[in-house]
């Protein structure tokens, strides 16, 4: 079928856009990336758009003591692994709750979840700091990470309420009448069938645990707690371009592979 004019003109203009969507995402990460392996960003052979020269100078340059990077790295993988698994386990029976049965105002209580989720932390950041320290979780990455739960378990069971709802009741109520136990319901029947929204809201909640700077900046006193957000707040004054553009780098790969192994893993449930 022949197109009009005024169909390719569409069509034009739909991929320019899709192409200017797609530069305005890649071109900075591209150009942190290249920026990163210069020894001499900023004032030596890279502009940005292509590596002159490669180097693993600025990486190494971050494991000097001094600045506490790759120790920052770890606590924070640690914290925001610890932060998202206790987030699901929490939220899978809550969700189950408000999405599948006969809750007394469940529309009202997962509005208050999403205004949890989304309320500002800066408010909490006092009483939380006066409470912590008299309990002894000031300055901890625990403290940080029960903070963190504050907005994390709302977001996490919010998201997973909706992705049970999603399954359909028939299939539920067969396993019922083959003598499923609610538990069994939930991990064999509603919780595989549902995967493609908790996973999902496993990587919103590692995501949102990961960025957090409100509470880890709040409640950290010293190097023990700090976290990698922290550490990155205080590297524009140290004043090297490469440095910067390497730590950047290294604090989206954990995003990165989480959502890879995430997203490898439900292709392969679903081929199964």
């Amino acid at each position: 079928m022949k197109q009009s004019g005024a169909e390719r003109g569409q069509r034009l203009l739909a991929g320019l856009g899709a192409v200017l969507v797609v530069l305005f995402t890649v071109l900075p990460l591209w150009v942190m990336l290249v920026l990163s392996f210069d020894p001499v960003a900023g004032g030596g052979d890279s502009n940005g758009a292509w590596p002159h020269r490669l180097s693993l100078a600025n990486y190494d340059l971050l494991s000097a003591p001094v600045f506490g990077f790759y120790p920052a790295l770890a606590r924070s993988v640690g914290l925001s692994v610890a932060v998202t698994g206790v987030s699901v386990v929490i939220a899978v029976p809550a969700a189950y709750a408000l999405g599948r049965m006969s809750v007394p105002g469940a529309a009202r209580i997962l509005a208050l979840m999403l205004g949890f989720a989304f309320f500002p932390g800066i408010v909490l950041e006092i009483p939380l700091s006066i409470f912590f320290s008299d309990i002894g979780l000031l300055d901890t990455l625990p403290g940080i990470g029960i903070a963190q739960l504050s907005f994390t378990v709302p977001l996490a069971v919010w998201f997973v309420t909706y992705a049970f709802r999603a399954v359909p009741r028939e299939v539920e109520e067969a396993a019922l009448v083959d003598g499923a136990t609610l538990p069994q319901r939930i991990l064999r029947i509603v919780l595989p069938m549902a995967r493609p929204g908790v996973v999902g809201a496993t990587i919103l909640v590692f995501v949102a645990s990961w960025n957090d700077f409100v509470f880890a900046a709040n409640l950290n006193r010293s190097d023990r707690s700090e976290t990698l957000p922290v550490l990155m707040s205080k590297l524009p004054s140290i004043g090297f371009l490469g440095g910067q553009m390497a730590a950047a780098v290294l604090m989206c790969v954990p995003v990165a592979v989480l959502v890879g192994v995430l997203l490898r893993w439900l292709a392969r449930r679903a081929e199964a």
